[in-house]
């Protein structure tokens, strides 16, 4: 197989396609990150709320 490219030509693509690969991979730990921490909040409020607000707790 031929190829009309350079060496330098392919190093660059591949250089670039593993920035990418990098922002991408970064961008999925973001996501799954903030959706984690927006969980854990919402069940901490839920857990806290129900415990705060049982008719055992001291006033």
């Amino acid at each position: 197989m031929k190829t009309d490219l350079t060496r330098e030509q392919m190093m660059t693509l591949v250089e670039r396609a593993r920035y990418q690969r990098s922002i991408a991979a970064g961008d999925i730990i973001v996501a799954t990150s903030g959706k984690a921490l927006s969980w854990l909040a919402k069940w901490t409020d839920r857990f806290l709320h129900a415990l705060l607000m049982s008719p055992t707790a001291r006033q």
